[in-house]
């Protein structure tokens, strides 16, 4: 995990907003491997495995079906985050989990849909910085300390490129 982690993890940390299909695979492959690992558990390469085919087909889904794909994506990115800062503060366990899924998602999507730019780079930081976290075995006060510098590292960066853009 700790390769696929960090490499899709700082991709979407940096190019989130960008690339667009990037930040719906990045959602696809966070849910599929969160899915996994709940309800099929066994070893890590079949978390990986489904949460690549996941990603694979959140990413068709963003190219095809773009409208659709950014309130699934929306959906999809802000139940994976809720979750995975759940997972940081220790309270990611049955019910709860789910309840903090549905609620991110509702989230997410609603913040998609009104603050499109924005929303999306924020969601892509999140995830790129809870994906890069997650790699690592830390101890938590490291693990909040490392999550809150990437996510200021992944808004100013695409933030910055978005603002040269709108001026290019």
């Amino acid at each position: 995990m700790l390769i696929v982690g960090l490499i899709l993890g700082t991709a979407l940390l940096i190019w989130g907003r960008q690339l667009f299909w990037l930040f719906i695979a990045g959602a696809g492959f966070m849910v599929g491997l969160q899915i996994a690992s709940r309800a099929i558990g066994g070893p890590e390469w079949v978390g990986i495995a489904i949460g690549l085919v996941a990603a694979i087909g959140a990413a068709l889904l963003a190219v095809f079906l773009k409208t659709i794909a950014i309130g699934v994506g929306g959906f999809l990115m802000g139940g994976a985050i809720l979750t995975s800062l759940a997972g940081l503060l220790g309270v990611d366990t049955g019910l709860i989990y789910w309840t903090l899924f549905v609620i991110g998602g509702i989230g997410g999507a609603l913040l998609i849909s009104m603050f499109f730019d924005l929303a999306l780079i924020w969601l892509s930081s999140l995830a790129g910085a809870s994906l890069i976290v997650g790699a690592f075995s830390l101890d938590n006060p490291w693990r909040v300390m490392l999550f809150l510098v990437l996510l200021l590292i992944g808004v100013v960066a695409q933030a910055r490129r978005a603002k040269e853009e709108k001026k290019g």
